[in-house]
């Protein structure tokens, strides 16, 4: 089954997240396709375009779909070193947390057809590289490829996830009410969360 890849924020912003969702492509389309019956919801599905509801309806579908997900976070701590560019250290955070995902994902996987990574961020010759890096992961049981998530259902339900965790992480108004929205998932092991550098965090406490 294929891995879906799709990050949000940026070091920049405090806070990066990268969600990585193992769901077949056809339950991957149909959920898309169910929420767009019940929403009207036209266009691209983006995590920094639904509102509340939208997302909450999006995480039950999920939630039915049985698709496993690895969110990796990268919290503010992680700064660039004196004198680096932050546009590379933004996109070293970013490979990091796509290689620790990926590489959390696949022992638990029987087999690995691909791991789709969203095209959308960084120019091509970085997206190249960190693909090939991720090819190594994969190994020869599956194949990288980059996509652009307006084609792939996968690659929006990722979005959706990593948008969501990282605004669980922002302090702000809705910060309540996005971590609700996230929270049976993650008391259920459906979605399980990694910290850049410190591993997998344990399920919420009863």
């Amino acid at each position: 089954m294929p891995i879906y890849c799709d990050e949000s924020g940026g070091v920049g912003r405090g806070v990066m997240t990268l969600a990585g969702i193992d769901i077949e492509e056809d339950k991957a389309e149909a959920l898309i396709a169910r929420f767009r019956t019940v929403t009207a919801y036209h266009g691209e599905v983006k995590g920094s375009r639904i509102d509340l509801a939208e997302r909450a309806l999006l995480f039950e579908l999920v939630k039915d779909s049985e698709a496993q997900i690895m969110v990796g976070i990268a919290i503010s701590a992680l700064v660039p070193d004196k004198n680096a560019d932050r546009g590379d250290h933004d996109t070293d955070v970013y490979a990091a947390l796509l290689e620790d995902v990926v590489k959390a994902m696949l022992p638990d996987l029987p087999i690995c057809d691909s791991v789709i990574i969203d095209d959308g961020r960084y120019g091509p010759e970085t997206l190249a590289a960190i693909r090939t890096d991720i090819a190594k992961l994969v190994g020869p049981c599956g194949t990288t490829q980059l996509e652009h998530s307006h084609r792939l259902a996968g690659l929006q339900i990722a979005d959706v996830i990593a948008n969501t965790f990282f605004n669980r992480a922002l302090v702000t108004e809705r910060q309540g009410r996005i971590a609700a929205i996230a929270a049976p998932l993650l008391e259920s092991g459906q979605i399980k969360m990694r910290v850049l550098g410190g591993g997998e965090e344990p399920p919420p406490a009863d």
